[in-house]
């Protein structure tokens, strides 16, 4: 059985397969493709063999799949050169580890630190930027690279970001839930604004809700983020992105997969 929707995904981490493998057998089960969080804890889950036996299984089951980089402890726009290059070096790794399962795309969070002040900001984004494009020498046909927004201030650095990597295979994945917590998008209403900076590179979107108090992960439709309008400029994404839904339980995923399935797919595919 395929996919209903062939560009819909769902967050699932290694780690989780590792401790429970029926998370695994359940996504094969109901053919859900997966998005892979490649941040374990430590090296439980990097046996060379373990891995090939998921992607062997994905590959059965005909299923695609994308790749979250690792995010846990890592700064790419470190000012400190032991973290920074640190950092550098597991995504680097995790480049290689993505490889196995050929993803669809790549997400990996920048981790600008937006509230630092002139001159260290630009001394921190000229650290990322010169990281990212070591990362990407690594593999320079690699599947497209998306910058995920996390705690900026504005939507203006990852813009840059992409712009002066200038690489066709390196765009952005708007997090939904991101913007409406970590940016304080439900006190600001500003919606527009991110949506109209990002629009010319988002090349995926992660979708969950929250009540904008903090990053909750809840089922669409569960918090108080406006789908109505969200969904409404979503429409005009052409051609539309890849998606992943981030809920972190599977009731959560299953209201999350019927609002999608009822009161997003309609509207954008």
């Amino acid at each position: 059985m395929k996919p209903e929707f062939e560009n819909c995904y769902v967050n699932l981490p290694l780690r989780y397969i590792y401790t429970t493998p029926e998370y695994l057998d359940f996504f094969i089960e109901n053919s859900i493709q997966p998005e892979l969080g490649l941040d374990c804890m430590g090296d439980e889950c990097l046996s060379m063999d373990w891995l090939i036996a998921i992607k062997d299984r994905l590959e059965e089951a005909e299923l695609k799949c994308t790749a979250h980089l690792p995010f846990l402890d890592l700064k790419p726009a470190s000012l400190n050169p032991a973290i920074r290059n640190a950092s550098i070096d597991t995504l680097c790794s995790a480049f290689e580890l993505a490889r196995i399962f050929s993803p669809q795309r790549m997400v990996m969070h920048p981790s600008l630190t937006s509230w630092l002040e002139e001159p260290l900001f630009e001394r921190s984004y000229a650290n990322c930027l010169e990281g990212l494009r070591r990362l990407c020498n690594t593999w320079p046909d690699h599947p497209p690279l998306c910058l995920e927004n996390t705690f900026e201030y504005t939507p203006d650095p990852l813009v840059r970001l992409v712009k002066e990597l200038d690489r066709e295979n390196v765009g952005i994945c708007f997090d939904l839930g991101h913007w409406y917590s970590f940016s304080k998008g439900s006190e600001h209403d500003d919606f527009d604004l991110w949506f109209d900076a990002f629009a010319p590179y988002i090349k995926h979107l992660h979708l969950h809700d929250n009540n904008g108090r903090k990053d909750q992960h809840l089922a669409l439709g569960q918090g108080s983020m406006d789908w109505e309008h969200i969904v409404s400029r979503l429409s005009e994404l052409n051609p539309m992105s890849t998606i992943t839904l981030e809920p972190h339980s599977k009731d959560d995923f299953k209201v999350s997969y019927e609002y999608f399935k009822t009161k997003v797919a309609p509207r954008i595919y």
